[in-house]
This record gives C-alpha cells, structure tokens and sequence, in this order.
C-alpha cells in the first residue's frame, strides 16, 4: 500500500511537470565527486563487518548525489545499497534498487555500467529462485561486453552464467561457462577475479566428484598466487588443494598442502587463515591419531577465540564434536556440540539484526525520497500561469491531504503487520533451530550409547530417554507443520502417484517403533493403485495414521492398511484399523469439531492431535473427508478418501 501511495503521488507529480521546462543536470565539482567516490569506497570496506556503516555512507551519498541533481552518482549509490541488501538476504529490496541504478544508466547511455547492473539483477533474480530471467539479463549483459568488446565485462558475465547454472543444478552447463571465462582470461595478468575464477572451477569439480581435476585446478592457483597481493588466495589454494588429495586418498600429500598453508599463514600474520589450516589438518589425521587432532583443533579454537571470529569458532567446536565421539567421550562431544549451536544462535540474531537495519534504512530512503518530490512539486508549479496555477493547487492540495491521511493509516498499518510478522518469524525460528535441532541431536546420541557397552540398568534408562526424546520430536515436527499450515493457508500440488509405494514407505519408516512393541503391520492395498492428489499431504495422513494406531495397540498387536475401490464413485476409501484401546464417542466428537486432545499410547506414549487436525485439513484440501469408527476397548478404524487416477 506504501509503493502504491508513492505511485500515486508521482503521477500527480508527472502530470503537474506537462509543458514545463525539464529540470537540468547541475555539474559536479571535483570536491563533490571525490566526496561521492569516497562514501562509495567507505560504504564497500564496511559492508562485510559493519551494514550499519555501510548504510550510513551509501545513503549519505545518495542524499548528496540527489541533491546535486548528479544521476551517475545516485546510480552508484542505488547500486551499493543493492548489494548491501543482497549480502544480508533482502533480494527482493535489493533487486529493486538494482533496477532503478539500471534505468539511470540506460538514460545516461553508460552502456558498460548498464551492462554491469543487468548482470547483477539477474544473479538477484536467480536466487529468489526465478533461473530463467536470470540467465536473460546476464545473457543480455553479455551481449552489451561483446559488441563493446569489453574482455573483462565477457569474463565476469560467463562467470555470472555459470553462478547461475549452479544454483539451478546443471552443473555441466557451468562448467562449460567456467571453461569460456577462462579461455578469455589465457594471457592475461593475473587478478582477483581470475584466481576467483580457478578457485570457483576446482570447487565445482569437487561438487560433481571430479577429485582430480579439482587438485589440478587448486594447483594451478597455487603457481599463479604466489605474489604477497594475492597471500590470503594463496593460503585457500593450499587448503583446497590438501582435501581433494585427501578425497583421492594421498593423505601424506593432503598433510604436506595443509602444512604449507600453515607456515604462509604463520608468517604473515594471517589468523584465521592459520585456524583453518589447523582444522584441516585435524582432519587428515581424523581417523590415523585423532588425538593429536583434537589438539590441533584446540589450538585453532584459542585462535579463533583471540580474533573474535564467532563463525569459524562454530566449525571448530562442530570438528571437535565429530572427534570426540569418535573417540566415545559422548560428554564431551555433547558440550562441543552445545557451544557450537549456541554460537550459530548468536550469529543468526546478528544477521536478522543487519537484515532488519538494512530494511528500516531502505524505507526511510524512501520517505526522504518522496519528501524531495514533495518539494520539487511545489517548486515547478509555480512555472504556471496565476489563475490556472490556483486552480492546480487547489485540486493538488485536495487529491495530497486525501493521499497523506491515507498513506499515514496504511504506513501505521504496514508497520503494525511487519512487527506482527517479525514476532512470528522470530517465535517459528526459534522453536524450529533452538528446540527441533537440540532434540534430534539429543535422540541421535542416544541411539549411539545404546549400542554401548552399558549395563542392563543403564541400557533400559537410555532407552527410555530416546523414546521420550523421539516423542518429544515428533509432537515437535507436528506442531511446527500445523502452525506453518494455519499460518500460511494449505497449497496442493496435484499429481498422479502409486498408493502402495507410499504406504510401504511409512510401513519402513516405522519399523523401529514397531520392533519395540513386536506389532504386525498389514497392506492389503493392491499394487499399481494409482491416486490423484498432493503426495505429500498423502504421506503425512498414511504416516500419520499408522503412527497413532501403533502408539495405541497394545504389545504383539495387530494394523490393518486396506484400500475399497468400489464404495464410493470417483474417490477411493484408505482404511487404517487397530486393535488399540479404542476412541470413545467425546473424543471422536472432539475430532469431528477440530478440535484438541492429549492422550496416551498404551506404553505411555503422549500424542496432542495435532496430526490428526493437519490430516483432516491435508484430506478436506484434496477433496476427501476422514472419519473414525471406534468403539472403547475395542479398537478403531480411521478412513480417509483420496480421488482416483485424474485420467480415469
């Protein structure tokens, strides 16, 4: 509702210009245009540590840039603040700054800068996911280097192609990018953007399991960085090179790659560069003395620690984790693991905290735009004759108190749905990282200590500690897709697929559950039977069900999974029956109002009913209903309905 506001306010202000003498360009001076390049240069070097700054400089500059009426110096700055916003995970606010810069250079006929800033819109517009009019505008870009037979422009644009066919998956396609970007950079000096290139092409290589070929490429920007400009590519080199040796099985090679980065990050000074050879190191030696890794892992954590660097301190403690329950010291590795997660934590709530200053500096850019034009009205509409003139003003003055009485309820409005959405996206960050990950870490080393050499008392205590975990988790998972689906609506994917494949599939998923309690599942289903609707939502009912009739039959029961073909005309009736305890009528009439029960399984286990809710609403979304039939002490038969095959 803002942008239509300010729409609305600029065609009134377009409207207000007819006939007028368009407003001209006021040359810069050289004091003002260093001044503009050097808040562009401070904006760049604070991006990565310090948005806030970073912000501060390339709004600065785009406030002066306007107020010198200097359009190249806007672009410029428009173009910083997308690629702030592009760092921190604001693509759409980003793409859109990226194509106001592209439309001043398009105007001002600066073909290269134009090339530049569509290239740049298509690697937005391809991680927001939309692949094809990404490799459009980069081709297009491309295009523009080549008939202006701009080399560099050429290499950076088939590099952007290949970015984008990795992204999307066809990795041969990129690579064949990477070889045409490179062929252009043969006899050439050697740059950054070229060791960037060789480094991109070996990691690419590493991805499609072509391990030699990565070594060759990490070699080959051995030999070309060994210059001081180049120490930190250098070092990365090293490192890379050392694990694709250690892929292929040289460890002695991959050691020696690893030492060297070592003693080049050593002497220079280099710290993290020396924690991340350390690492590497640790993990050569992982399975030949993992003791001495955990030592060279502790000597990158004291480095990491000394520098502050939160994020290579996470990788380290994740290191550590993997080699001390190699080792099977679980408490150890379950501290390691604790203090890694506790520093993603922290890191994520300083991103969200970049993101979010990032946006609220976006919008009051905005506001200060719309403010100059405000003023700029004003200014030309005294160009008007004096009658026609008080006449204009009037009508403008009616169609702006109208305009701003409705901009300040929608802008109240906007802020009060944004901080709403923030809260919500805050509490379902939480509870899905702090809660799901931590329990499933939990059950999984709890699945390990079993197979320990533990006593009869102890097995039976970590027993009961997984199963209690793997229900935790599980009402967890349940809770998180309910609210995802109450909050964001239900969407269907409609599609033809074989009901048994995915019966069979739940069937497996819960054979572990089933061994513990010695209970048979049977599927009388026929093969081949073919159903149309969202497959996942039939996954989720199937499981669902079957989960709910295992936690309710008692030890050395009964399950029958059997599908009518018959019984009712264009739909197909899935039945799920137990020999459980059975549901009584004021639950089943619980269930029929959508409403919420907690109950418990024959050994103790707890389920809320929030699956149950999410099946009902996943089987009413594909055009079926779910009932129960049931009787106390007598078990209970759950059906469900699913449409046919779409073609019969």
């Amino acid at each position: 509702m803002k942008y239509t506001s300010l729409f609305g306010l600029l065609c009134m202000f377009a409207l207000s210009s007819c006939g007028q003498v368009k407003q001209k360009y006021n040359p810069v001076s050289k004091a003002d245009s260093l001044k503009l390049r050097l808040y562009e240069y401070k904006s760049s070097n604070y991006q990565g540590k310090y948005p806030d700054s970073a912000l501060y400089y390339a709004d600065n500059g785009l406030k002066l840039s306007r107020k010198l009426y200097y359009p190249f110096g806007e672009a410029l700055m428009l173009n910083r603040l997308a690629r702030i916003n592009e760092q921190y995970g604001n693509l759409e606010l980003a793409a859109r700054y990226q194509t106001e810069s592209l439309g001043i250079f398009n105007k001002l006929h600066h073909g290269i800068d134009g090339a530049d800033a569509t290239a740049n819109l298509g690697i937005l517009r391809a991680k927001q996911g939309d692949f094809a009019t990404g490799k459009i505008l980069i081709a297009n870009a491309l295009n523009q280097y080549q008939k202006s037979k701009d080399t560099e422009g050429a290499i950076r644009a088939y590099t952007k192609l290949a970015e984008v066919n990795e992204l999307s998956g066809n990795l041969k396609q990129a690579l064949e990018y990477y070889t045409k970007a490179e062929q252009l950079n043969q006899d050439r000096p050697t740059s950054d953007d070229y060791l960037a290139l060789i480094s991109s092409v070996g990691k690419l290589h590493t991805k499609m399991g072509n391990h030699q070929l990565a070594a060759n490429y990490f070699e080959k920007g051995i030999a070309r960085s060994g210059a001081d400009e180049h120490i930190k590519k250098h070092i990365s080199f090293l490192n890379n090179a050392g694990k694709a040796h250690d892929q292929l099985g040289n460890k002695q090679k991959a050691l020696a790659y690893h030492q060297r980065g070592l003693q080049k990050a050593r002497a220079n000074g280099l710290h993290a560069e020396q924690a991340r050879s350390l690492m590497d190191i640790a993990n050569v030696l992982k399975y030949q003395d993992a003791g001495q890794g955990i030592k060279h892992l502790k000597n990158a954590l004291g480095i990491a620690k000394a520098i502050g660097h939160k994020q290579l301190s996470a990788e380290i403690y994740r290191s550590l984790s993997d080699l001390y329950r190699q080792q099977s010291r679980f408490q150890d590795a379950l501290n390691a693991l604790e203090e890694h997660h506790r520093l993603l934590d922290s890191l994520m709530t300083a991103n969200e905290g970049h993101k979010i200053a990032a946006l609220q500096s976006s919008y009051d850019l905005a506001e200060s735009k719309l403010h100059i034009e405000d003023l700029e009205l004003a200014n030309k509409q005294k160009t008007y004759e004096r009658n026609e003139g008080i006449m204009a003003a009037i009508g403008i003055l009616i169609v702006l108190l109208i305009l701003t009485f409705y901009f300040y309820k929608n802008r109240q409005l906007n802020k009060s749905l944004t901080a709403s959405n923030l809260i919500k996206d805050k509490l379902f960050s939480i509870i899905g990282h702090d809660l799901r990950n931590p329990i499933g870490g939990i059950t999984q080393l709890l699945e390990v200590m079993e197979e320990e050499d533990l006593t009869e008392e102890q097995r039976l205590m970590v027993s009961e500690m997984r199963k209690q975990g793997n229900v935790s988790l599980e009402i967890l998972n349940s809770l998180l897709n309910w609210g995802e689906a109450q909050l964001k609506g239900i969407h269907i994917n409609p599609v033809d697929f074989d009901a048994q494949k995915s019966i069979r599939k739940s069937i497996a998923s819960l054979q572990k559950h089933t061994h513990d309690k010695s209970i048979v599942i049977t599927d009388t289903t026929p093969p081949d039977l073919m159903i149309h609707g969202d497959a996942n939502h039939f996954d989720f009912i199937i499981r669902n069900l079957l989960s709910n009739a295992v936690k309710f039959s008692p030890p050395s029961g009964a399950i029958e999974v059997a599908a009518d073909l018959h019984a009712q005309a264009g739909m197909i009736i899935f039945s799920v029956k137990d020999q459980g305890k059975g549901i009584g009528k004021a639950q089943q009439k619980l269930f029929t109002k959508s409403n919420l029960d907690v109950s418990f399984g024959t050994t103790g286990e707890k389920g809320t009913g929030i699956g149950l809710m999410l099946s009902k609403e996943f089987a009413t979304a594909n055009q079926g209903r779910i009932w129960i039939e049931s009787k106390e002490g007598q078990g209970a038969t759950f059906y469900f309905t699913f449409p046919k095959e779409a073609h019969r």
